[in-house]
């Protein structure tokens, strides 16, 4: 209800009563912040009806439908620093915020918690992967004398085609192997609201038409926001946007590290920054090509340098398979670091 009341006080605000572009973002943001929790309960009851196989393609598809939405009408706005901020922002805050706060809090209740080393170590492989696919590019953009635009774009768009690649292959081995699918155990566990398959369709259906609408709303009112404010793209975009669209999962990963299943709270963290990594990011970039954009696997110096910071870090921690709460809190704590250096960049 609560979710309802902000989707239309938003709509109100920017097509009846046209008024201020800073409140209608904060508005649009707390009223998206609802609507991704409604997508992610429908698509874990379908996934609870359905059986596990189909449980992991819906999870892999909406998982960070959110995101993908908000960076989609980004994209189409031409705001590509915003597009590409976002992007860091949600890999660094699934690997940092997320579990660090997960490790941290079911560490200070459970003690020391221990999870599948073995998992861990093939997420961390993957996650190397999605570095390689933001650092070449990179390299590859400032070594070339001219105007490499041109070339950016197409060496991005063919890094962006192996990214999704080896994504459908991971996909796709593990649901060939469950007994390595995290995903499908928490799905019979928590099966959502108990909502009719029809019911749950129609939920998703319009949370997701309704999401679109929103996320439109929230782009076209970022730049009076960050005015209004005094605040950077960076920092918008590497902070404020992916708590908007991640919020609902990252209370999910605290939830189950809580109740002791780390196994579980480190499926949801690790397995959004590998869809983002790997399948968000490529997607907007081929995305780019068709809406002609010029949208690349170039990231600033600081935005690779996180993102390789958030996955060294992370790995490092999650390798022995067991986790503690000064774990956690050492991973928020290079969050907080990092945050700080995006907020201050001018």
């Amino acid at each position: 209800m609560a979710t309802l009341a902000a989707s239309v006080t938003t709509l109100l605000l920017e097509f009846v009563l046209h008024a201020d572009k800073a409140l209608i973002f904060i508005v649009s943001g707390a009223a998206i912040l609802g609507l991704a929790w409604v997508v992610g309960s429908a698509t874990e009851r379908i996934g609870a009806l359905a059986g596990p196989q189909v449980g992991g393609i819906l999870n892999a598809t909406f998982g960070n439908v959110a995101e993908l939405i908000i960076a989609f009408f980004a994209l189409e706005a031409g705001l590509l620093d915003v597009v590409k901020a976002s992007l860091t922002g949600s890999i660094i805050g699934n690997l940092l915020l997320v579990l660090g706060a997960a490790l941290a809090l079911g560490g200070r209740r459970n003690g020391t918690q221990r999870f599948n080393a073995r998992i861990a170590a093939t997420n961390s492989t993957l996650l190397a992967i999605a570095v390689v696919g933001l650092f070449v590019p990179a390299v590859f953009a400032f070594s070339t004398a001219g105007d490499p635009s041109g070339s950016r774009i197409a060496e991005s768009a063919f890094t962006a085609i192996v990214l999704i690649a080896l994504y459908l292959l991971a996909l796709a081995y593990s649901f060939s192997h469950p007994e390595e699918m995290l995903g499908a155990e928490h799905s019979e566990e928590h099966g959502g609201p108990a909502w009719s398959r029809r019911m749950a369709i129609g939920v998703l259906l319009g949370a997701a038409a309704l999401l679109a609408v929103l996320s439109e709303t929230l782009v076209d009112s970022v730049e009076p926001f960050i005015e209004a404010f005094d605040l950077t793209p960076f920092f918008v975009g590497v902070i404020i946007i992916p708590t908007i669209g991640n919020l609902a999962e990252h209370l999910v990963a605290v939830q189950l590290a809580w109740r002791d299943r780390v196994d579980f709270a480190m499926a949801v963290a690790i397995g959004s920054s590998l869809q983002i990594a790997l399948f968000v990011a490529p997607v907007l970039v081929l995305a780019g090509v068709v809406l002609g954009r010029s949208m690349d696997l170039v990231f600033e110096p600081l935005e690779v340098a996180a993102v390789g910071t958030a996955v060294a870090v992370a790995t490092l921690i999650t390798l022995d398979g067991e986790s503690n709460e000064l774990e956690g809190v050492l991973l928020l704590g290079v969050y907080l670091i990092l945050a700080a250096g995006f907020f201050f960049l001018r």
